[in-house]
């Protein structure tokens, strides 16, 4: 057997192939545009509001939130399989070749949020406290070793206690990096420098009582497959991935949306439809969280432009995965055992798809309108139905 550090390097290449497979089919052309569009309009909105950024915006509140939770977040990414519950233990001894570069490769993996969250901030920062050197300079470097110890800490901790109560850890620091971020924008360094003493002192204490346990192999292996399912679950938002089972639940709840189909072949297909995508985890929670997305940009976005392009945008994402996972698909589908040929699925699709935006435009008009933009509304309303029509019209007769 080859040694530890070597079977870390394999899989590593292994994992990074894998994923970049799966990123071609993610990061395709009309998800660039989607991406170029609701960037744009939110930079563009967001360069507005800082022109007229109130004085009294809690600005070191928010970011000392959002870093608390970018950098308290830190699972260990260790690509552990099932199988090295027996062939490593014998090896226990020298697992720290393995486990060093994984801690290596979990904190370089999640750092490009917290980078692009501080550079983001700091038009804002300027707006609000001014930019020194001393917090360009300091305030990154102490961020890269803030996340540093927390990939570290949450290691030890989920090591020492095989992973229970690791939420009140993850609580604890989350509070100890957001009060040290707030501080240290607020410009109260000598505060900052006390909280920082206690960040130091706790994760020492906790790498203490990890040394001897011994390595809770079922626990970070769990968490390792948690971790790659909620990508290949992302990633079958856009392709197929074959070893992925999707979850079903029945929603009894929405059985009422049947009794709005008429009992009769025509409508066979339409009925199928509607029962795949309400029971289908993947499609109705897509659904469910673009529209979200939408009304968090309807309530908090002012720039009238923006806010449509940004609407569209996403209806365009809604329609256009939502078309792919009903058409698309490999599974058995009832109407394999009696084909209705003379009625087609796509068209059955095309009218779920159009009922679907319908309800998404109407509840982003109605939050709109409770913000007082009435015009706002009103295209935003015509927008996502536009968007959504065009787009599944053009992929309809592409089909065909």
């Amino acid at each position: 057997m080859k040694n530890l550090h070597d079977i870390w390097s394999r899989r590593l290449q292994k994992y990074t192939v894998e994923v970049q497979n799966y990123l071609k089919f993610i990061f395709t052309g009309h998800i660039a545009v989607v991406l170029l569009f609701a960037l744009g309009a939110a930079g563009f909105a967001y360069s507005e509001w800082i022109q007229d950024v109130p004085p009294q915006f809690p600005g070191a509140l928010l970011l000392a939130v959002i870093f608390g939770l970018l950098l308290a977040l830190s699972p260990p990414s260790t690509l552990l399989k099932e199988a090295d519950m027996v062939y490593f233990l014998p090896l226990e001894s020298k697992l720290d070749d393995f486990l060093k570069p994984a801690l290596k490769w979990s904190f370089l993996s999640q750092l490009y949020l917290p980078i692009i969250v501080f550079i983001v901030s700091l038009p804002m920062i300027n707006a609000l406290y001014g930019l020194s050197s001393a917090f360009l300079v300091g305030f990154p470097i102490l961020l890269l070793l803030l996340k540093w110890w927390n990939v570290q800490t949450e290691f030890a901790f989920r090591k020492q206690g095989a992973g229970k109560e690791v939420w009140l850890d993850r609580l604890f620091r989350f509070l100890l990096v957001g009060l040290f971020a707030y501080f240290y924008i607020e410009k109260h360094l000598v505060v900052a420098v006390l909280i920082l003493f206690v960040i130091i002192f706790y994760g020492k204490w906790i790498a203490r009582k990890a040394v001897g346990k011994p390595f809770a192999y079922e626990h970070f292996i769990g968490l390792e497959e948690n971790r790659m399912l909620r990508f290949y679950q992302f990633a079958n938002y856009f392709t197929d991935v074959p070893h992925l089972k999707g979850k079903i639940k029945a929603r009894t709840w929405l059985n009422w949306i049947y009794r709005f189909i008429k009992s009769s072949s025509k409508n066979a297909h339409l009925y199928l439809v509607w029962r795949t995508f309400i029971r289908s985890d993947e499609l109705f929670y897509l659904w469910v969280r673009l529209t979200a997305i939408i009304l968090v940009g309807a309530w908090f976005m002012s720039f009238q432009i923006g806010m449509v392009l940004f609407a569209g945008a996403l209806a365009f994402a809604t329609t256009i995965q939502i078309w792919q996972g009903l058409t698309h698909t490999q599974h058995f589908r009832m109407d394999n055992l009696f084909p209705l040929t003379r009625y087609s699925r796509q068209d059955a699709v095309w009218k779920l798809i159009i009922q679907l935006q319908i309800v998404q435009s109407i509840i982003a008009a109605i939050v709109l309108l409770i913000v007082g933009e009435f015009i706002t509304a009103l295209l935003t309303f015509f927008v996502i139905l536009a968007v959504s029509l065009i787009t599944v019209s053009v992929l309809k007769n592409k089909k065909n």
